[in-house]
């Protein structure tokens, strides 16, 4: 059972350097990823929100008539505002002030400053009912899974979804006890689900978990009980922020609304690999979420968060088995295990639709490494370390060899953060031969932006496989690429065919065969030896080269 201790002005130091510290990593890395799939198509909406954003303020009256917001509005309809509006914002500053190194940094800083954030929160959280090394550990354990490090570049909604339904469990905590904290719920939740459909399922973890504290404080024979005043918040100011922060919802707005969640609870299918199956329709194997977790979390921060489990048991407890006349306080293990179990089950069920991969239940992972600290404090409270070693070992000494595994795994997984597994798969090769998603949204392309330049240095064209073209033209204005190097409209027009080894791609490896009559790619970029693009050479290029 944890109870709340107020936090010292050196918490919020140590929370706002973990932030400052990760945001500066995230963006002096950020120029090695190539844009992905999904970035290209919010760039392009942000952009065309920009344009809405500058008539406002030119024109206001016209900008908010029903004709301009539709044709603002009308692209990407099919997620909320809240990220894209914040892209746009962050390109208009870069734009008029020039403050990023590049335009795709401009899009991409928002989402960063989420992921520092998050790290902010994470550790205030955890400093409130642990140790401070514990709490550090559970924030630094985030910010070092490789597939967290990798969606914290991006411009995307991931891991902003991943702060703000974390802020919104919090805030809903804080509410509990104290009533101040009420209107911060609606504010809270107003932005998890202006971010992502994700934040649906927040009311009803929190009515379980509340629910829970009242049958405890029922059984205690308390008169004076928790209070529910944070639903309304949530169900009143939420949607009302959801509505006023998309103008896309001001004109016809039920019948939006509705398109809008009719369009995520009928969600198109994507193609995903696993265990040597394309699955291209539901149902997902039930193990699908567990074993991503396993393959992609480092052992070490999963062991920790079961002997976190474990040591909070106590506080798991229903509350027809504990006690009569005795409560449990706030229930913050029920609320954190409740937060961390809901998006993976979701993704479990058959009937869901078939997402991408991790950032899908990215959301569970906060919660996860908040009881891997609870783990390492009471690892150091119970395990002898001195007797083992022959030496005495400081706690942060033991957690930083915790969180060894963690930061070598992130280090060698950039910039191929979607194709790494952990050594519980085999690494990549063992994933590979396992028959793993290697790779989707043909960001790695970025990776070959080097050769391909010094290919076609008088330029030339290259079919693109699963990069899209506005991720391509992305690569041209940062520089990355010559603006002479165009895209091919076919194969047969291309000097040279990139195939993304994904599954379903397999047919676009043998029409490249046909197309230029040769199987012998002329480069295959590899991560730990695994092909993670094949690279054909038009032989018309090949002669006149």
């Amino acid at each position: 059972m944890a109870e709340r201790r107020a936090l010292k002005r050196r918490d919020h130091f140590i929370g706002a350097s973990l932030c400052l510290a990760y945001v500066l990593l995230l963006a002096t890395t950020a120029g090695e990823l190539g844009m992905s799939r999904d970035e290209s198509f919010y760039v392009h909406a942000a952009k065309s929100y920009a344009g809405w954003v500058s008539l406002l303020f030119s024109d206001p009256f016209v900008a908010i008539g029903r004709e301009s917001i539709d044709r603002a509005w009308a692209y990407n309809w099919e997620h909320p505002a809240w990220m894209k509006l914040s892209f746009a914002w962050s390109w208009l500053a870069q734009k008029h002030l020039g403050l990023f190194a590049n335009e795709s940094l401009a899009f991409r800083f928002p989402g960063m400053l989420t992921a520092g954030l998050l790290l902010w929160l994470i550790y205030a959280w955890g400093a409130s009912v642990m140790r401070r090394e514990g709490a550090l550990f559970a924030a630094l354990a985030f910010a070092l899974m490789p597939r967290v490090f990798y969606h914290s570049h991006l411009a995307c909604f991931d891991v902003p979804i991943a702060f703000f339904v974390t802020l919104t469990a919090y805030t809903y905590w804080r509410a509990l006890s104290d009533h101040r904290w009420v209107p911060l719920v609606g504010l809270a939740f107003g932005l998890a689900l202006a971010t992502k459909h994700n934040s649906w399922m927040l009311p009803a973890i929190f009515l379980i978990h509340f629910l829970w504290i009242r049958s405890d404080e029922a059984r205690a024979g308390y008169a004076d009980r928790t209070s529910i005043a944070w639903l309304p918040s949530m169900l009143i100011v939420g949607p009302l922020m959801l509505i006023g922060t998309w103008p896309w919802l001001w004109h016809d707005t039920w019948s939006r609304l509705l398109g809008y969640a009719r369009f995520h609870l009928r969600h198109v299918h994507y193609t995903y690999e696993y265990l040597g199956v394309s699955y291209f329709e539901p149902p997902l194997p039930v193990s699908v979420p567990f074993v991503m977790t396993l393959f992609t979390v480092s052992l070490t921060v999963l062991a920790l968060c079961l002997f976190g489990l474990y040591h909070q048991r106590e506080g798991l407890r229903p509350p027809w088995k504990t006690k009569l006349g005795d409560a449990m306080g706030p229930r913050t293990d029920v609320l954190w295990l409740g937060c961390m179990l809901a998006p993976i089950l979701a993704i479990a069920l058959p009937t869901s639709p078939i997402f991408g991969g991790t950032k899908h239940w990215i959301t569970a992972y906060p919660f996860l490494a908040l009881f891997a600290g609870w783990g390492l404090v009471a690892v150091i409270d119970r395990a002898d370390l001195d007797a083992w070693t022959g030496r005495r070992w400081p706690s942060w000494a033991f957690a930083a060899l915790c969180l060894l595994p963690g930061a070598a795994q992130t280090a060698h997984s950039h910039p191929f953060g979607l194709s790494h597994y952990t050594p519980v798969a085999g690494g990549v090769p063992g994933a590979a031969d396992l028959g793993m998603n290697r790779q989707f949204w043909g960001f790695t392309t970025g990776s070959l932006a080097e050769w391909i330049s010094s290919r076609l240095p008088e330029g030339g064209s290259v079919w693109i496989c699963d990069t899209t073209t506005g991720a391509w033209a992305m690569m041209h204005r940062d520089g990355l690429i010559p603006s002479d190097v165009r895209v091919a409209s076919s194969m047969s027009a291309a000097d040279f065919v990139l195939v993304h080894h994904e599954r379903h791609f397999n047919e676009v490896d043998y029409q490249a065969w046909v197309a230029f009559g040769s199987v012998q790619p002329v480069f295959v970029l590899r991560y730990d030896g695994v092909p993670i693009i094949s690279v054909y050479e038009n032989p018309k290029f090949a002669d006149r080269d």
